[in-house]
């Protein structure tokens, strides 16, 4: 998951309404509060730290699903699932319980010649699919792949672009493997320039972005690529720790050869790949 700020998590707002959007996806809205403070990043998949009750130590990051600054008002989607103390609150919550938030950044930027767009989510992802789906304008093409946990957890999005969408059920999502990269390779690409953006579990991150980087050669500003969460983490994590020494070495070595952003991140996903991470 990319890391967050930890600035301004004194801030906070009060829970004020619940609602179950789908089986498995639970939107808590906050009204007022520190919610003046609060500036956009004006990016549609703009995402914030977010501090949990009681005492804030659980911090997680997050979708701004709906902002309305003039009542000051934001919506934050959950996805629903067995574990996790974040989503394990979403679903308890109550009006009247306070939230802790950060200051929010965003990734979501076509270039202004994309004849069209492809939207690659799983659950955690799709609040930001609604968001940029809900914000096109009529002008635009989009192709939404989207892996939910059950069909039930479909959504409809209200839009002016001309919209299709692959529903991909039961698998990714913690409970097997994901097929949002096989099907993106499957998905015929329009002949004109486009952009993808993709948000999901890390590895399967970093397929897509191999894919798109070095299998059809695209430029990094043809595309958008973010891991928001790892599966088995705590296991990741572990396995992490005996081979961060190769890991690190792999990215001071390509800083110091002078390496751009995305060559760097290169250097690291293969050095996370050599080790089975």
């Amino acid at each position: 998951m990319p890391e967050e700020s930890l600035e301004h998590l004194d801030w906070s707002a009060p829970v004020v309404r619940t609602t179950r959007v789908t089986p498995n996806m639970q939107r808590i809205t906050l009204v007022g509060g520190d919610l003046g403070r609060f500036e956009s990043s004006g990016r549609p998949d703009e995402r914030l730290l977010l501090a949990f009750p009681p005492d804030g130590a659980e911090k997680r990051s997050y979708t701004v699903r709906r902002w309305n600054p003039d009542a000051l008002e934001m919506d934050i989607d959950f996805a629903v699932h067995a574990g996790g103390a974040a989503a394990q609150w979403a679903a308890r919550a109550q009006p009247g319980e306070s939230l802790g938030f950060s200051t929010a950044s965003g990734w979501y930027a076509p270039p202004a010649d994309a004849a069209w767009q492809l939207l690659i989510a799983d659950m955690t992802a799709l609040p930001a699919v609604g968001r940029i789906v809900e914000e096109l304008p009529g002008t635009a093409r989009v192709h939404v792949i989207a892996e939910v946990t059950t069909r039930g957890d479909r959504q409809e999005f209200a839009t002016a672009a001309a919209q299709t969408t692959t529903w991909l059920h039961g698998s990714g999502n913690g409970t097997g493997d994901s097929l949002l990269a096989e099907a993106a390779r499957d998905w015929v690409r329009p002949d004109a320039p486009g952009y993808v953006w993709f948000a999901g579990e890390a590895k399967v991150s970093r397929v897509v972005r191999r894919w798109l980087r070095h299998e059809l050669g695209w430029p990094a500003d043809r595309y958008d690529v973010i891991g928001y969460w790892r599966d088995n983490k705590e296991e990741w994590v572990a396995r992490y720790e005996t081979v961060r020494e190769q890991i690190e070495a792999a990215r001071d070595s390509a800083l110091a050869a002078g390496h751009d952003f995305d060559s760097v991140r290169d250097a690291v996903d293969a050095a996370l790949d050599r080790t089975g991470l």
